[in-house]
């Protein structure tokens, strides 16, 4: 999903983890169709942003909807994470939860997956329930020619938090990609059907380590600050800040259900 098209190669490794994500539990079953998803409000893009996915998302090779994606979080957890990918991807690792490596250079990041995925991902939009992320990149494989492209992805999330209870996460993502480099002929058919389950699998697979890194956060917040304060290579300030994130974010539950017993 990811590639070298825009921006020079630098020391990437392999990528998203946003992804980060971050990019990225073993799902619970969800809907796979063309993509539809929410409309995008182009006039709350930057020029350039508009310019970088508008070629995308009008004339996508693949698009893709994975919607029904839950798992135990609260908003402020999730949007932290997804508004520092590195760090998530810092985080993803200390926990083995994936191989994702992230690094921010400029107005961008450099990922590598650890399976095949290198690129860039370019955060373009940020609001409250939807982040919206530009890729280049390129996807090597020994079964298959090296495939090139660009893509989008659009996170949409929506929070239930019920009064003494679990709060859970449910988003959709959908996702446009454009391959640079289709093989002719036959090999066209192939490419988009190889293309298409790589697509829903890396998807999947990221979220099935969100979900379990959401659920250490959830059950376990101090564990978790305990743990991530042990390793030198984590970011100070990021970790500070996280660890402020993760122990305010049982006090209202817990204050919840005090009321609720009260009642």
């Amino acid at each position: 999903m990811l590639a070298d098209v825009c921006y020079p190669r630098k020391t990437m490794t392999r990528l998203w983890g946003l992804i980060l994500g971050v990019p990225v539990l073993l799902v619970a079953p969800g809907a796979i169709h063309a993509a539809e998803g929410r409309p995008i409000d182009w006039n709350r893009l930057s020029a350039d942003g508009q310019r970088l996915i508008q070629p995308v998302i009008q004339k996508p090779q693949i698009s893709r909807d994975v919607a029904d994606i839950r798992y135990p979080s609260r908003r402020e957890i999730w949007e932290y994470l997804l508004d520092y990918p590195d760090f998530a991807a810092d985080v993803a690792r200390v926990l083995r939860e994936g191989k994702y490596r992230v690094h921010r250079v400029g107005d961008h990041y450099e990922a590598d997956d650890g399976r095949g995925v290198t690129g860039i991902m370019k955060p373009l939009y940020a609001e409250a329930g939807r982040r919206i992320f530009y890729l280049e990149g390129r996807y090597d494989t020994k079964w298959f020619p090296t495939l090139k492209g660009r893509a989008v992805l659009v996170l949409d999330s929506d929070y239930t938090e019920p009064a003494g209870g679990t709060p859970e996460a449910d988003v959709r993502v959908v996702g446009y990609l454009r391959i640079e480099n289709f093989l002719v002929g036959a090999l066209v058919a192939i490419a988009r059907d190889f293309s298409e389950k790589t697509f829903e699998r890396k998807v999947r697979r990221f979220f099935s380590h969100v979900e379990r890194v959401s659920r250490r956060a959830w059950e376990d917040p101090q564990g978790l600050v305990d743990l991530l304060a042990t390793q030198p290579d984590l970011n100070r300030e990021r970790l500070a800040e996280f660890r402020r994130v993760l122990l305010s974010q049982r006090r209202a539950p817990q204050r919840a259900a005090l009321l609720g017993s009260r009642a």
